[in-house]
């Protein structure tokens, strides 16, 4: 693994010193059985399996990613000393260059003080350190706060759209919907170059995926001279799926249908709107760089 310009290391070091100050919170590596006891307990909660019977992950699996060298750490109350975060990765191919961040989160209280970003920043400091200079991870695409925070925060690029990526999950959030996920790379030593669209955009818009009068998923054709694409999506996807399990679905199946479309007719994500929209744009528009660069806001459940 080749080492990273200590410029970009003393940044890194000091916005994490930033974010865990805002936050009010402490990272650290979590290695010994009784950490990994209270993390497997902490991602059950954020994840709501115990109805389920299952976990989302054993203790022992955690104590062996950390001892085999993998990316282990938590996130503790600077007041307390209490473990509010947990995140999870590992290596990826290509091996030496990549970590696979495979899951984030944070106790549902705690949501809002900026845990999230400071586990991120966290992350990217430790495979900085380790020469490693790309994360990527899933995340669903139904998520809108996830959403804005990968691209707009973090700068991240689409790379693909994975269908029912881990068939058919048990947990409380994911129970009885497709597990439908999109694949997202951060380059670790890079600014992101990407230039955002602003609201004005969606002025000049078309839309693959919009929202009906009554709240339905409505698609449409978006011409290959079309200069901005859009896929709108639910404000609050979590709280419809509660509410009306079989729109849910049909708002999963409607934006498998656009979203993974546009991405394989050669879109890339430019942004997301606060608004709940995705714009999708031209790679040749000069609005990406070829590296390819930047996972999600507060940790709520995400993967």
């Amino acid at each position: 693994m080749s080492s990273v310009d200590s410029k970009i290391l003393a940044i890194a070091e000091d916005e994490l010193a930033a974010a865990q100050e805002s936050a009010r919170i402490t990272m650290r590596a979590l290695h010994s059985a009784q950490e990994a006891a209270e993390a497997s307990l902490l991602l059950d909660e954020v994840w709501n399996v115990g109805r389920a019977g299952t976990t989302q992950l054993e203790p022992g699996l955690i104590v062996a990613l950390a001892h085999a060298g993998n990316y282990v750490a938590g996130a503790f109350d600077s007041e307390d000393d209490s473990l509010i975060g947990v995140t999870i990765g590992f290596f990826g191919e290509p091996l030496g260059k990549m970590m696979h961040s495979h899951i984030a989160g944070v106790r549902h209280e705690q949501v809002g003080r900026g845990t999230g970003a400071a586990m991120k920043l966290h992350q990217r400091l430790w495979c900085l350190n380790r020469g490693i200079r790309q994360m990527t991870w899933t995340f669903d695409p139904l998520i809108a706060r996830n959403a804005y925070f990968n691209f707009n925060r973090l700068g991240v690029n689409a790379l693909e759209y994975f269908e029912d990526f881990y068939g058919q999950m048990r947990d409380g959030v994911n129970e009885g919907q497709a597990s439908d996920r999109l694949l997202v790379s951060w380059r670790l030593d890079l600014p992101a170059k990407r230039t955002l669209l602003g609201e004005d955009a969606l002025g000049r818009a078309v839309h693959a995926l919009d929202l009906g009068e009554h709240g339905e998923p409505v698609l449409s054709e978006v011409p290959r001279s079309t200069e901005v694409a859009a896929v709108r999506i639910p404000a609050d996807m979590e709280t419809l799926r509660g509410d009306d399990a079989e729109l849910a679905t049909r708002w999963r199946m409607a934006q498998r249908d656009a979203m993974a479309g546009l991405l394989a007719d050669g879109w890339e994500v430019n942004g997301f709107l606060k608004q709940g929209v995705y714009l999708f744009t031209h790679p040749d528009d000069g609005d990406f760089a070829e590296d390819e660069i930047s996972t999600a806001e507060e940790a709520g459940p995400r993967d």
